[in-house]
């Protein structure tokens, strides 16, 4: 199967809640997948992104450390009992809830996570990991950097694709979580580069 340049296109132009329902089943079943992976007492980062708030929504009862530049997550989070909560400071990029900037890096820098739940927008056998936005992507590079595990939550849509700015390598990654929709074969190729991959199911 050929590579996949992507361009921001009519999608990235919807309003942002239109955005966040796309493959809502597939999000579910990641975040389901993922919050197993997450231990009491941790100190965990959950990056900006659809996929991510609903992890967020599973953990509200959890006794965690948790850091995000997601103001949606943010909210989600902020009246829980149990959750504390550090917001990434900078600015928020333009039809999305996610603060970026050098600010937020500048932060995460001085951090030390356990586990880091990034979310992309592709992820390709030959580019790795990839974004549209530089500042997003720098942001993204200290957050694995700042962490002793990075967990990559993407649904099967977005496997063969490139976006503009690569961030991670498939090596960076310590686990990729998808959703049932990703096939046997799709799993396989991206196995046999190295890279463990856990899936979700339908319910």
């Amino acid at each position: 199967m050929g590579e996949s340049v992507l361009v921001e296109s009519s999608n990235a132009m919807l309003p942002i809640h239109k955005r966040r329902v796309r493959q809502q089943a597939e999000k579910e079943q990641i975040a389901a997948e993922a919050y197993p992976w997450i231990e009491d007492g941790q100190i965990i980062l959950l990056d900006g992104g659809s996929t991510t708030l609903e992890l967020a929504r599973l953990i509200q009862h959890r006794t965690l450390t948790v850091i995000t530049n997601d103001t949606k997550i943010a909210a989600t989070l902020v009246e829980s009992a149990h959750i504390e909560l550090c917001m990434l400071g900078g600015y928020r990029r333009k039809g999305t809830y996610t603060i970026i900037g050098p600010s937020a890096i500048q932060m995460v820098d001085e951090l030390n996570v356990d586990i880091a739940f990034l979310g992309c927008t592709g992820i390709d056998l030959h580019r790795g990991i990839s974004v549209f936005h530089r500042d997003e992507a720098e942001l993204k590079k200290r957050m694995i950097k700042a962490s002793k595990k990075t967990i990559l939550l993407t649904d099967h849509t977005k496997f063969d694709q490139t976006a503009l700015i690569s961030f991670a390598s498939l090596m960076e990654i310590d686990l990729l979580i998808t959703d049932a929709g990703a096939d046997d074969g799709l799993i396989a190729r991206y196995s046999e580069r190295g890279l463990e991959i856990s899936r979700g199911y339908s319910v």
